[in-house]
């Protein structure tokens, strides 16, 4: 690995002198999404081609540009698996080894699999856990990562260890801490050594220092109904890793050609090219049309995680992709390695426009039929809901009195649920959870409906449920339920008393 310092990076050339139509294309897909402000990158044959979409913050004139920097959420993750590739290239460590070696906070639900888990397995995504509790769902930004990772042994797993893909953010988290104590640097100091600093990415950081460090930053927002409004954005170190980093398209460009290229940038090779692939090869069976929709397309031909990166196919062209989603912000990044094409589209707002954009643009540069993507996405998004949780019928009849209900419950990974009793429904929150506050209908018997109150959880956390186990006409534990096969058992630990 080169330590010479790259010049500095030029301007892009404007998407017009790739191809005329894709600027009409990302002002129509952002548009149709409300997205206040975005950010384009795209490569082709080694070239790199810019469009800047809107502000920086709803309402204000600040124009967005290729040195704006975007939360790209969990794209985050092919960051962490490059940076352990390069470790792994300098021999100062192996997929391999196990991961205990360096985060022994980690424990799964058994330990002896515990013990079998290799840095291979965690940047793959092959644990085996469903996406339950706050480690997915939203901890406080100030809980420390050690209490995540130890958490991880109250989830019970769906599949065997490296059984097939399943999405578990800490696993990825957990990958982070372990480059970083590779080197005794930790993570951020790491990955700008040996990736940004290489490539001339001065326009990327990560978590916390990302606060402070990227005075160019585009706002966070989400769309409430017809309204686009805006959000405070969260900057934590606790899911460095699995997301938290922020980038901007002048450094995008240069992240793409760095895996559009086997790891060499204008001459120089900034990582092996082999240890490169390794984190673009297959390591974890996936189903598309089953699996998460953003990394396998519905009617791709076959599917697979690798370390960091979804693997399937774009109409049988092999791609390579990733999505983010946060509160506030949504990304995609996408590789057509054959044909030597990148796209990474940045978005400053929860918007389900970036995901059909990012294909609609691969599909204009490789010649594919027209398709309205955002149509098809919408069809495949229907297809794959799960089943909503019933909406509470005018008059149904709790199975316990509503004050029976009341108390605080606790779970060992996730910390306290305090409910309260109110007069025709349950309050609750977590104390440890972020913007998680929620209000419980009754659907009858003894199960409610969850309403989360605070943008803009409200938005984006739809379907829960929540189950009361009863002893002694009071309720013993409160059964939430995540997805299908999916809960988390919060035990009565104490009676609060009942308010109206």
């Amino acid at each position: 690995m080169t330590s010479t310092a790259p010049a500095a990076l030029s301007p892009p050339a404007p998407l017009d002198l790739l191809d005329p139509r894709l600027r009409a294309l990302c002002d129509a897909y952002l548009g149709a999404g409300k997205v206040p402000g975005a950010s384009v990158a795209i490569v082709a044959a080694d070239q790199r081609y810019h469009h800047a979409h809107g502000v920086k913050h709803a309402g204000g004139t600040e124009p967005v540009t290729a040195a704006t920097g975007f939360d790209i959420a969990s794209c985050s993750k092919a960051f962490v698996s490059a940076t352990i590739a390069s470790l792994v290239a300098d021999g100062l460590a192996a997929w391999d080894d196990p991961l205990a070696r360096w985060v022994p906070e980690f424990e799964l639900y058994d330990p002896a699999v515990t013990a079998e888990v290799r840095l291979r397995d965690v940047c793959a995504n092959r644990l085996g856990l469903p996406r339950a509790g706050f480690t997915e769902y939203g901890f406080k930004p100030t809980v420390p990562v050690e209490r995540i990772l130890r958490g991880l042994r109250h989830t019970a797993p769906i599949h065997l260890l490296r059984d097939r893909f399943t999405y578990v953010n800490a696993g990825h988290t957990a990958a982070a801490l372990a480059a970083g104590r590779i080197t005794g640097l930790g993570f951020l100091p790491t990955l700008r050594q040996r990736l940004l600093e290489p490539l001339g990415m001065q326009g990327t950081s990560g978590g916390l220092a990302a606060r402070t460090e990227l005075p160019d930053q585009a706002g966070w927002h989400v769309r409430d109904g017809d309204e686009v409004v805006p959000i405070e954005p969260t900057f934590s170190d606790y899911h460095l890793g699995s997301g938290a980093i922020v980038v901007c398209d002048l450094d995008a460009l240069q992240w793409l050609r760095l895996h559009l290229n086997g790891g060499l940038v204008d001459g120089r090779q900034v990582l092996p090219r082999e240890a490169l692939l390794e984190t673009h090869r297959p390591h974890a069976v996936a189903v598309p049309g089953k699996d998460i929709l953003s990394l396998f397309p519905p009617d791709a031909r076959m599917g697979a995680y690798a370390l960091g990166w979804a693997v399937s196919d774009l109409e049988g062209n092999p791609l390579l992709c990733h999505s983010g989603g946060d509160l506030g912000v949504t990304s995609l990044t996408l590789l057509l390695p054959r044909s030597g094409i990148g796209i990474a589209v940045y978005a400053n707002a929860a918007s389900n426009g970036v995901l059909p954009l990012a294909h609609a643009l691969a599909a204009t540069l490789l010649g594919l039929r027209p398709r309205d993507w955002l149509a098809h996405y919408k069809a495949a998004a229907a297809a794959m809901a799960p089943p909503r949780t019933p909406e509470p019928e005018a008059g149904a009849l709790p199975g316990l009195e509503l004050s029976a209900c009341a108390g605080t419950y606790s779970h060992p990974a996730d910390g306290d649920l305090v409910i309260e009793a109110g007069a025709t429904a349950l309050r609750g929150h977590w104390p440890d959870g972020h913007r998680m506050a929620f209000e419980a209908r009754p659907l009858g018997g003894h199960r409610f409906a969850i309403h989360f109150s605070e943008l803009p959880t409200r938005l984006t956390t739809v379907g829960f449920c929540m189950e009361f186990v009863a002893a002694d006409d009071a309720a013993a534990e409160a059964v939430l339920h995540i997805a299908p096969g999916v809960t988390r058992v919060f035990k009565r630990r104490l009676a609060v008393p009942s308010s109206s």
